[in-house]
């Protein structure tokens, strides 16, 4: 979609006001019960030209906002989440290594708004998107901090076209989240199958959990259940639970 006058507008509008930011909240299930373990953020705009994220974050890009937008809605988030959730779930929330590597999101600012918020650090993890690190050791370096108070980590988009296992390898995630594209055909592709089990060999090594995103039926939740993945989200379980 090409960017107008008017979506410009309504975007500074939005940054200036830190309003107009929606969260919807996807639930992360186990493949074995029906209670779910946390929910993801999925931050939306204003509609109708910004509702898309992917639409809200190109426009940020292109406007050198990316950082400022990615902490509006990891802000507004928190402040959503409590009228969500059990007081025991996870909040899963997308993370920009620019926001981390910037101090846009940093640890101490976070625990205070999960304070304010009513949440407890420890429910909190952050999802690394898969975008580049430019300051690796200032990464990890931010990366340490948010362990410091209790927050986990999740990498999101293994086995996307952008998948980066140095940063599998090196940041050692508390949940690794399959890519809903790569998940979509797994069922149909026996060389997938192999590679998920694969994955879930060296997630158990280094302490860690598969989330497979894009479950959309119940036979896509019994092949991973089989492949010894603990743990799914996608329509599947947002139409059910």
């Amino acid at each position: 979609m090409a960017t107008t006058n008017r979506m410009i507008k309504r975007f500074q509008q939005l940054m200036e006001t830190d309003t107009g930011i929606r969260t919807v909240f996807q639930p992360v299930m186990p493949l074995t019960g029906s209670t779910p373990i946390g929910y993801e953020a999925l931050s939306r705009g204003p509609s109708p030209w910004l509702a898309k994220p992917a639409e809200l974050f190109r426009m940020a890009r292109e406007l050198g906002q990316s950082a400022i937008l990615d902490r509006l809605c990891f802000r507004t988030a928190l402040k959503n989440f409590r009228a969500q959730a059990a007081t025991e779930s996870l909040l899963f929330i997308n993370v920009l290594p620019e926001s981390l590597e910037s101090r846009h999101i940093a640890a101490a600012q976070v625990a205070e708004w999960a304070h304010q918020a009513d949440v407890s650090p420890k429910q909190i993890v952050l999802e690394i998107t898969e975008e580049p690190v430019h300051d690796w050791p200032g990464f990890m370096q931010a990366v340490d901090q948010f362990r410091y108070y209790g927050m986990r980590l999740a990498l999101d988009d293994v086995g996307s076209g952008h998948s980066n296992f140095v940063m599998l390898s090196d940041l050692l995630p508390d949940y690794v989240k399959l890519d809903w594209q790569f998940v979509r055909l797994t069922r149909m592709r026996p060389v997938r199958q192999l590679l998920v089990e694969a994955l879930v060999r060296f997630a158990d090594q280094i302490g860690s959990q598969i989330v497979a995103e894009g479950i959309e039926s119940r036979e896509d939740a019994e092949v991973f259940q089989l492949l010894g993945v603990p743990l799914g989200q996608g329509f599947y379980y947002h139409q059910s639970a």
